[in-house]
């Protein structure tokens, strides 16, 4: 009897032992896990917390000047450049698109965007002139034959490096590095008299921009170039002041210039490449990826635009002959002939790098 109540004891004691054992494990188990949820948990929200901070630090809103007004291709263009870097940066990089010369003119949006008080900006070479002569390359009439032939000179002489170098020192950074953005794709003269012949500018009053280099060639084809606000064309042609202004013409139809100006006459007088540029804190708070973004959509907003105006342009025309305008070609080769002293003068005082004006003339 006595050894039966010693093994009832003992096996009693092993099941609390072993109950107690299973009891003591189930805590350990929960409090590892919770424990492991706990540092997930935490790991997610200081992740969170860094890419909301990350955000917070990168978000801005760049102001961007557009010379051409509401409907050209290059503000259409701009538009959608605004809306792509948005979304490829995840909205960590906002553009507002000021278009029709709404922040200023060109010398006063420059001034502006190196004052920081302008973000992003998209002008013709030809309009930073002042801060060097090489920059008055391109706007040199009848100089060059197309837009490959300028290409070629400003990729070939390394006159693209020097000037990127130069807006830099200017505290302005070029986007568009591709500089295949182009006015265009050809440039005409719009009057209120017909042009049909080299011999027809002279005296004729006609709006130009504020370029030396230019206004002088036209006057030594013998017309009278009156520096007018882009912005003030339509009012010039209308009321007299103008009698004549050049356009690409791919801006032409949007400008309504044939309303008050109705012949058209395809000069090409020269190739204008758009430099689209950034400046300030702003920018210069933007990440490098970001950056590398804005970058690649401004490259693409010049194809853009050039491909809108391609669309376009055969329909355009027209539209512009059915409510009255002409259309005129003429030979621009005696306006070539007549500036050659000038070409090489050009050379001479170094607006061109020695040896361009063979070069060109020669293709």
């Amino acid at each position: 009897m006595k050894k039966n109540i010693l093994a009832i004891a003992a096996v009693t004691a092993l099941l609390a032992a072993n109950l107690a054992a299973c009891g003591s494990s189930a805590p350990a188990t929960t409090t590892a896990a919770a424990e492991t949820t706990a540092a997930e948990a935490a790991a997610a929200e200081t992740e969170k917390a860094e890419e909301t901070e990350a955000a917070l630090v990168e978000a801005v809103t760049l102001k961007f000047a557009v010379e051409m007004a509401e409907d050209t291709p290059e503000a259409i263009a701009s538009y959608e450049f605004a809306e792509k870097v948005e979304e490829q940066t995840g909205g960590a990089v906002k553009i507002e698109v000021y278009t029709n010369g709404q922040l200023g003119e060109p010398a006063t949006v420059i001034e502006s965007a190196q004052m920081g008080n302008v973000d992003l900006l998209s002008l013709p070479a030809s309009d930073f002139k002042s801060f060097d002569n090489i920059f008055g390359v391109e706007a040199i009439p009848y100089l060059y034959a197309n837009n490959e032939a300028v290409v070629k000179v400003l990729k070939e002489t390394g006159i693209a490096d020097t000037q990127k170098q130069i807006l830099a020192d200017n505290g302005l950074t070029l986007l568009n590095e591709g500089r295949d953005y182009f006015r265009g794709p050809y440039r005409v003269l719009v009057s209120k008299k017909p042009v049909r012949s080299i011999e027809d500018l002279k005296g004729l009053r006609f709006r130009t921009f504020e370029n030396k280099n230019y206004m002088t060639a036209y006057e030594i084809l013998g017309a009278n170039p009156i520096v007018i606000a882009w912005s003030e064309t339509y009012m010039a042609l209308q009321n007299g002041v103008a009698e004549a202004a050049t356009s690409a013409i791919g801006s032409l139809k949007n400008q309504k210039l044939t309303e008050v100006a109705p012949y058209v006459t395809n000069v090409n007088e020269y190739v204008s490449s758009v430099l689209i540029l950034a400046s300030g804190a702003k920018y210069d708070s933007i990440s490098e990826e970001n950056k590398a973004i804005l970058k690649k959509c401004a490259d693409e907003l010049g194809e853009k635009a050039q491909e809108l105006v391609n669309e376009g342009l055969e329909k355009d025309i027209e539209e512009m002959k059915a409510a009255g305008a002409e259309f005129i070609d003429i030979d621009t080769k005696p306006a070539r002939e007549a500036l050659k002293d000038f070409y090489y003068s050009l050379e001479e005082d170094g607006t061109l790098p020695e040896g361009t004006v063979d070069v060109v003339l020669a293709q």
